[in-house]
């Protein structure tokens, strides 16, 4: 089974990172000081205000993409995670090109469900 986890605020007031008028990806404060332990576990889960419309991605690196399903089939025989998106390293610079590159196409409200 896949072991998820949020980055949500502790102190309930997130650091909100204005990348461009239309987004804001929601960290906690001091995410730069472990964003090379994400990177390396290659997944993150992470919650992005577009267009006043809040989405939960799943981002993983397809190594880690890779592994989980594997252990998915082998124990389950299935694999399904909504608002997957495979990105080279779960980078916040990966993170941003993704966003940036999606956000004013059709295949935001194709491929991807807002809450």
């Amino acid at each position: 089974m896949v072991k998820k986890f949020h980055i949500l605020p502790k102190d309930q007031s997130p650091l909100k990172m204005r990348l461009m008028k239309n987004y804001t990806i929601q960290l906690e404060n001091d995410f730069h000081e472990y964003a090379w332990e994400i990177e390396a576990k290659g997944w993150l889960q992470v919650d992005v205000e577009i267009n006043q419309h809040m989405y939960t991605f799943n981002f993983y690196d397809p190594a880690r993409l890779n592994q989980n399903i594997q252990d998915d089939l082998n124990s389950c025989q299935y694999f399904c995670d909504i608002n997957l998106v495979v990105i080279p390293s779960v980078t916040l610079k990966h993170i941003q090109y993704f966003l940036e590159n999606i956000i004013d196409t059709p295949s935001l409200s194709l491929y991807f469900k807002n809450q």
